[in-house]
């Protein structure tokens, strides 16, 4: 702080600074430091030229905390949807389980299979929606994503979208000839303008430069999330397509099942897959993530050989799917079968 006098007075201006904000001379950006200004957008001002106040730096560990807390929320709701279903679903077939020191899990798979081929034969229904909250959430991340692209655009009054490509854009030139983006939109010195009586009760106007210390880390901390959001923008757009094509490709869904078993069990999968909704692919994909290749694979023909049963009838293709399941039309027999007896 410089233009005060006492070291107490000191003290009370920058405190006021702080809490009220300081502020460049637009026009003053881009002047040569050292020769035409003392620090980039710091100088005389002419009239009511334009200025740009800064108050951000105040909210700067606010914004961050909540904006973190937004990207939990899809996780979060997803955790309350799903309410530990798939962990009952999958029992002790997951490969942490199954592949540990406990050797009754490969004796009872058996069992194991058969409870969870039946949830997947009976319970169509239920399993649909839970695949389609999950979708929600997926695109609630994209969301989340470019909410906070924006609203970090505003918080840093509109200079946060072209942050980083003008930052890399300067970086290879010479320091003392230009124009930091840094220093334009995370100012180290500004400037404070600070009212007081003086001795004979007439009214003193002071024009004192600030360091705002914090900005040193809050403009590599953009910089790294304007990287960040940009990446996870992309990323999260890409996967979103290739979630689209699984709703919308029946033969995209076989192939990326297929991917999760052993060669010769691809043709169950297609068995499987001809009148699968996206619900029941979308189970079959989870489970097949969480279990291990071999032990997936021989699920595969555990439930192919229920369905059929259900069915009473070989193979699985003449299934007919009602209700979004392709089993419920053996399920609905199975019940006829039971009242007429």
């Amino acid at each position: 702080m410089t233009g005060v006098g006492s070291a107490s007075f000191n003290d009370v201006v920058n405190n006021y600074c702080f809490i009220m904000g300081t502020f460049t001379v637009d026009r003053l950006h881009g002047l040569q430091v050292g020769v035409d200004v003392p620090h980039p957008g710091v100088g005389p001002q002419q009239g009511h030229e334009p200025t740009t106040y800064h108050t951000y730096y105040q909210w700067v560990p606010f914004v961050l905390f909540v904006q973190g807390l937004m990207f939990y929320v899809p996780h979060w709701l997803w955790k309350v949807w799903e309410g530990g279903l798939f962990k009952e679903v999958i029992q002790d077939l997951s490969i942490r389980k199954y592949l540990g020191s406990d050797l009754r899990n490969y004796v009872r798979r058996e069992e194991m299979f058969q409870t969870l081929s039946t949830y997947v034969i009976h319970q169509g229904s239920e399993h649909r929606s839970w695949a389609y909250k999950f979708f929600l959430c997926e695109f609630l991340n994209l969301g989340v994503v470019v909410a906070t692209v924006f609203f970090t655009d505003w918080f840093l009054g509109g200079q946060f979208l072209t942050y980083g490509a003008d930052v890399f854009e300067v970086a290879g030139l010479d320091p003392e000839n230009r124009t930091d983006p840094m220093s334009y939109v995370f100012p180290r010195m500004t400037k404070c303008t600070f009212r007081s009586f003086g001795s004979s009760g007439t009214i003193q106007v002071r024009d004192v430069m600030c360091l705002i210390a914090t900005n040193i880390i809050n403009e590599k901390i953009y910089l790294f999330l304007w990287v960040w959001l940009i990446l996870l923008t992309c990323a999260t757009s890409v996967w979103l397509v290739l979630r689209v094509l699984t709703i919308v490709l029946p033969f995209y869904r076989q192939f990326l099942l297929k991917l999760h078993v052993r060669e010769g069990h691809r043709k169950e999968v297609s068995t499987f897959m001809k009148r699968a909704s996206v619900s029941d692919w979308f189970l079959l994909i989870s489970l097949a993530k969480n279990m291990e290749i071999s032990v997936f694979s021989e699920f595969v023909s555990h439930l192919v050989a229920q369905v059929a049963i259900s069915a009473d009838t070989f193979p699985v293709d003449n299934c007919q799917e009602k209700n979004g399941s392709p089993f419920s039309s053996s399920v609905e027999k199975k019940k006829q079968e039971m009242l007429e007896r």
